[in-house]
């Protein structure tokens, strides 16, 4: 199951946005586990420094679903560039990786 799955970390302006997020991700099982976590940005934009209170979001699910979750998040996101970051998953429990890989869909080439 090594580098079957990732992380996705993307974030939001409000907790309402990353919320709805959630909700669209874990409807069409695109995720197993969506976390949120008040963060203070600061990042250069527009010619300057900005600094910002923002929602980091952290989904849970396959490699295999990356696409499919990037395209919704650039679809329902109020940012012009939005972070849309993954990271392997190469260690953990082997239980919660089953877990992860029930509560998704399953990949895009395998199902049809």
């Amino acid at each position: 199951m090594k580098n079957k799955f990732i992380t996705i970390e993307t974030t939001y302006p409000n907790q309402k946005r990353a919320k709805n997020l959630a909700q669209i991700l874990l409807d069409k099982k695109l995720a197993a586990c969506i976390q949120f976590v008040k963060i203070e940005s600061m990042y250069f934009w527009d010619k300057k420094i900005q600094n910002d209170s923002e929602i980091l979001v952290r989904i849970k699910t396959k490699n295999s679903l990356f696409l499919e979750v990037k395209k919704i998040i650039q679809k329902h996101h109020s940012y012009e560039n939005p972070q849309i970051i993954s990271t392997q998953i190469n260690q953990g429990s082997e239980q919660y990786f089953n877990w992860i890989d029930l509560s998704t869909k399953l990949s895009p080439k395998n199902s049809k």
